[in-house]
């Protein structure tokens, strides 16, 4: 590397230090932070995230991140300063220090922060460690930031910095003072009572990561193998069906249901020779959330990033979690069952906008063969309503317990619409022979029969 000159010594420094007193303040503390701990002291409680909860603290855990990720930078930038100082003016030595120190005492206080109030909380722990490519969130973040806190390489520079930073500690006042590092060395000194020199809290703070590390391994080897399991008989039980069976929605039943849907429509279908059919609770095992044509989503003003756009052109009109992800699909080819019914959100056309807006964010996620509505990586079809839906208006789901697991079955959407809570059954085909409902009533009527034959009697 080409020595620096002294202007671009000072240039980098002066960029160092923006970087910290812009993005400092950003780092979460008790007080910036209140709303999503509340949220998460919830999550514990309950032993899962809601959806609008999920969304507060994925939006402040991925801001932590970007913040963390400016500091690395600007730790990356300081380095070659701070090895070879002898090719840095002695007078520019100590700004160089702070900068650095400063940043690397940002990064271990706020990585504290985060793994001192959730490293035994397994609810929030296992959803900071949950991949989200939404907020740009990769796997295991969680646990990278814990690895690093635990680093005996780490632990050794931080405790070399605290020794350093006393013998310097002159120097340092001196610059408080200085045009470019004196905020720098408020911040530092704001920073103090989060600087832990004790050898036994590194010391037991490493083991204690080791043995978390050791844990999770072994839980996840254990969740990919069940996973792949789950979505190798889910495939094989999808497909065992009669491919040569003509569905009962014809071409003209898919024209008039077009003519009927609206965007922000849930409909729930139900495959008659589909196995799964065996395995899912009820008559309607499945549902699908009608988005609209191009058109009518920017007429309600729905919002799709650019990538997304492109993907919903028309002839989509669907979006639908089915064993090959979550995907855009046509009409046709969501209309490729048996029966169906459509139930209308009673939401005001910018909560649907809100609702649909928020629901395409999920658009290209893999399938959750395993069910699993506490994650938001992976979903199965009626989580879709679920992440889209929860908290709009006076919407709030409660998941139910099924097969050991808390998921939002499609019947609990059947039931609400009968209740006329939150949705209303606007038509059913294929109930009672190839019959179209097209009425609220006689939907309702038809959906309760449905009910009735499935519901278990109680006791």
């Amino acid at each position: 590397m080409a020595r620096l000159t002294d202007q671009q010594i000072e240039s980098r420094i002066a960029a160092a230090a923006r970087t910290l007193t812009t993005v400092g303040p950003l780092l979460p503390t008790e007080e910036s932070v209140r709303a999503e701990l509340v949220d998460a002291n919830n999550a514990t409680e309950r032993g899962y995230f809601l959806p609008d909860e999920d969304e507060r603290v994925r939006t402040a855990f991925a801001q932590y991140l970007r913040v963390r990720k400016a500091l690395h930078q600007t730790l990356a930038e300081l380095r070659p300063l701070v090895l070879k100082k002898q090719s840095v003016p002695a007078d520019m030595q100590p700004q160089v220090f702070a900068v650095a120190w400063c940043t690397a005492c940002l990064l271990v206080r706020s990585g504290r922060f985060l793994v001192d109030n959730f490293r035994k909380n397994k609810v929030v722990r296992s959803k900071l460690d949950e991949a989200e490519p939404r907020f740009d969130i990769e796997a295991k973040q969680f646990t990278a930031i814990y690895k690093s806190l635990a680093s005996p390489r780490n632990v050794w520079i931080f405790l070399s910095g605290i020794r350093q930073a006393r013998e310097s500690e002159s120097q340092l006042n001196e610059l408080a003072s200085h045009d470019v590092v004196g905020p720098v060395i408020t911040m530092l000194q704001q920073e103090q009572p989060w600087i832990e020199d004790s050898k036994r809290y590194y010391t037991r703070n490493s083991a204690k990561f080791r043995w978390y590390s050791f844990r999770r391994r072994h839980r996840s080897g254990y969740r990919n193998v069940s996973f792949a399991l789950f979505q190798l008989s889910g495939s094989v039980i999808s497909e065992i069906r009669n491919h040569w069976k003509r569905k009962r929605i014809t071409p003209g039943v898919g024209r008039k249901l077009s003519r009927i849907l609206q965007p922000g429509d849930v409909l729930i279908t139900r495959h008659d020779d589909a196995t799964t059919n065996i395995f899912l609770p009820g008559f309607w095992p499945h549902a699908a959330l009608h988005i609209g044509t191009e058109s009518e989503r920017q007429s309600l003003g729905v919002t799709i990033d650019p990538v997304r756009l492109a993907a919903a052109a028309d002839p989509v009109r669907f979006l639908e979690a089915r064993k090959d992800g979550v995907l855009f699909r046509s009409l046709e080819d969501t209309l490729n069952v048996d029966c169906c019914t459509v139930l209308r959100p009673q939401l005001q056309p910018d909560e649907i906008a809100a609702a649909l807006s928020a629901a395409i964010t999920h658009h290209g996620k893999e399938y959750d063969f395993e069910f699993d509505f506490r994650r938001a990586n992976k979903l199965v079809c009626t989580e879709l309503v679920y992440r889209g839906f929860h908290g709009v208006g006076d919407i709030e789901f409660e998941l139910s317990k099924r097969a050991g697991r808390l998921c939002l079955p499609a019947e609990d959407l059947i039931d609400l619409a009968i209740e006329g809570r939150w949705f209303e059954p606007v038509c059913v085909y294929g109930i009672g022979g190839n019959r179209f409902h097209s009425d609220v009533e006689s939907a309702r009527q038809a959906l309760i029969a449905t009910r009735e034959k499935t519901r278990k009697p109680t006791k």
